[in-house]
């Protein structure tokens, strides 16, 4: 709640409700003890949804026309949901709990359209969340990023501003529909794969192009791939 700049206070159970609050997160079993308007009591079962649902509450907004998702593609990808115009939440997560963030949005932030949007950067990384967003029958749409990413500055601070602005600056923009995309990848992509493996662990592993392939096409994670490579050694010696 501070990170995203909202007024509140902490209260017990038996205090007095102000008149100025417009929402309450609390607990299930503290929530029949709360005397205020049920509508506007929610249950924080996962906090980040908790505080969507107030801002939504607070907003006077119970149902969006339109929630983008904007999805900035790499290592770490920036995230940025948009209802009706205005910027609901951002995050910047790894590329497996992409899935995740979006299942979190079309859970807790009902629309009668929504539609997620990819920058085109990032091929193999790209291809990877649009495979995998597709599964959850969703619109995703391919955007041209170029120009979309600020430069904010060195460090990890400066590159995550960047990151999130990109992501907001993609979803903003009209995009082309895409179906499950095959990509193969080329042997330098590879050979990075199998460097990051060796990185990975500590140097005692390097995987096979095989299996640096299927990471590649998101057939495997990394440390998947890692493991099934030190079984087969393991087994051949």
């Amino acid at each position: 709640m501070r990170a995203r700049r909202l007024n509140f206070i902490t209260l017990s159970p038996e205090e007095t409700v102000p008149i100025n609050v417009g929402a309450i997160i609390t607990t299930e079993s503290e929530c029949d003890k709360i005397d205020f308007d049920a509508n506007r009591i929610i249950v924080a079962r996962k906090p980040s949804a908790a505080v969507d649902r107030a801002q939504r509450l607070l907003n006077g907004v119970r149902k969006y026309d339109k929630v983008i998702i904007g999805i900035d593609p790499g290592n770490y990808p920036g995230i940025a949901v948009i209802g009706d115009g205005m910027v609901i939440s951002v995050h910047q997560v790894s590329i497996s709990a992409v899935v995740k963030i979006v299942r979190d949005v079309l859970e807790n932030h009902p629309a009668r359209h929504i539609v997620v949007r990819v920058g085109h950067g990032a091929r193999l990384v790209r291809a990877r969340i649009v495979n995998t967003l597709l599964e959850l029958d969703v619109r995703v749409e391919l955007v041209d990023e170029s120009f979309t990413t600020p430069h904010l500055g060195k460090g990890v601070r400066g590159q995550t501003i960047s990151d999130i602005v990109a992501a907001i600056n993609i979803a903003s923009l009209e995009g082309i529909p895409v179906r499950k995309q095959q990509i193969m990848p080329t042997k330098g992509e590879v050979r990075v794969i199998q460097e990051q493996s060796r990185e990975k662990s500590n140097g005692r592993y390097t995987i096979t192009r095989k299996l640096a392939q299927q990471v590649a096409q998101g057939e495997l994670t990394l440390d998947d791939a890692i493991l099934c490579y030190n079984g087969a050694s393991g087994a051949k010696s």
